[in-house]
């Protein structure tokens, strides 16, 4: 990034706080995030098998000692959901800075590294209130069922073999379910506002969401009938040899485009346009209320591109150099390798929102039906034909 001058003022000075504008650090931005990125692998590594190596030194791996660790490893998941929607709010507008040649946050903490635990602290300590044209009732469940359809996902999402909170046989089902209830929370929470804004925001993305939520149903059903299971556990061992990104092409790149219509980001973000809509559906949200809108948006920035992994690149599939399959380092080494292929793939999700204008509504859900759907259907085919003949 090109140095950006900042004027002189004689009667002002910046108090910076850990970073200087003036002296460009890029290997301690990089230290910094790639230390984040490490972090919540190690937070990762104490869910899955901190926990239950704990409660098995303890002897407490049966009966309600069972139901607690279960409980704890829940505590710990939303926890670590608020921990990635924090490092992917700042990773994005330091990302967004990068590519608008511009400073991102900088000065609390190492390069700004800790930006978000202020903005965090900032809506705790904001008025919570409710408008006197809003259903008290609906406008309160509105923000806690988006964040729940959002977190609940993670119950199924395979971090390392057998690292997953509740395993079943029937898991894209369970995906296929969760995820639409997201689009029950943006309709109420735009609709119970009282607000033409935040009415026209909430119709602009239940249209949106439902509509890339059929080829997102056709893409996952192509995926179960390549791999001839419905577990997110068993698709990722079918992918031992090939990765399914080779024989279901077409169904990953609509994947990767639903994804992005399903996150509301750009190029679909019509829901939330700033310059047409003030901020649409959760325009007259604030504090909490307004952080778990927030808080989902970018927990789903996190699963969307773990589901990419998870179907289409291996999942948490890697050398093991000599590692025995089940211990303790073994599931570490894949969640790891889990860590940072879903990285790489938040990355690709910013660097399109950074970069892609947004096109018109009817553009994009004239693409959605004429284009995606039948594309779907053509690669739920494909992949059926190609499982009866290969496999």
């Amino acid at each position: 990034m090109s140095y950006i001058p900042i004027p002189e003022d004689k009667h002002f000075r910046i108090k910076r706080i850990g970073y200087d504008p003036g002296r460009s650090r890029p290997w301690l931005e990089r230290l910094v995030y790639s230390l984040y990125v490490f972090a919540f692998w190690g937070f990762v590594v104490a869910t899955y098998a901190g926990v239950p190596a704990l409660f098995d030194w303890l002897g407490w791996d049966s009966g309600w000692g069972y139901v607690a660790m279960r409980a704890t490893q829940v505590v710990m998941l939303f926890l670590l959901s608020a921990v990635i929607a924090l490092m992917l709010i700042l990773a994005l507008r330091k990302y967004l800075g990068k590519v608008q040649e511009r400073y991102g946050p900088m000065h609390y903490g190492p390069a700004g590294g800790i930006q978000t635990v202020f903005d965090a602290l900032k809506l705790l300590g904001k008025e919570d209130f409710v408008p006197a044209a809003a259903d008290w009732l609906t406008f309160r469940l509105a923000p806690a069922v988006t964040f729940v359809s959002s977190f609940a996902i993670f119950a199924v999402v395979p971090f390392a073999s057998g690292w997953t909170l509740a395993e079943t046989n029937v898991g894209l089902i369970y995906l296929i379910a969760v995820s639409t209830l997201s689009a029950y929370g943006v309709l109420l929470g735009g609709v119970s506002s009282g607000n033409k804004w935040a009415l026209i925001g909430a119709l602009r993305a239940g249209a949106q969401m439902v509509s890339y939520e059929i080829p997102l149903a056709l893409v996952f059903l192509a995926v179960a009938v390549w791999s001839g299971s419905l577990s997110l556990g068993e698709i990722v061992d079918s992918q031992m040899g090939v990765w399914n990104v080779v024989p279901l092409f077409i169904p990953f790149v609509l994947y990767v485009i639903a994804s992005l219509a399903e996150l509301k980001h750009i190029p679909f973000d019509f829901p939330e346009a700033e310059s047409e809509l003030i901020a649409g559906y959760n325009v007259e949200y604030s504090g909490m209320s307004f952080a778990f809108f927030f808080l989902a948006e970018f927990v789903e920035l996190f699963l969307l591109p773990a589901l990419i992994v998870v179907f289409f690149f291996g999942g948490w599939h890697g050398p093991l150099f000599g590692l025995e399959p089940g211990t303790l380092a073994a599931g570490a080494l894949q969640s790891l390798y889990f860590t940072i292929k879903t990285a790489v793939w938040v990355w690709v999700f910013l660097w399109i929102r950074a970069t892609l204008p947004r096109y018109r509504d009817d553009q994009l859900m004239e693409f959605a039906w004429k284009a995606m759907i039948p594309l779907a259907l053509f690669g739920l085919v494909l992949a059926a034909y190609m499982r009866l003949i290969w496999r």
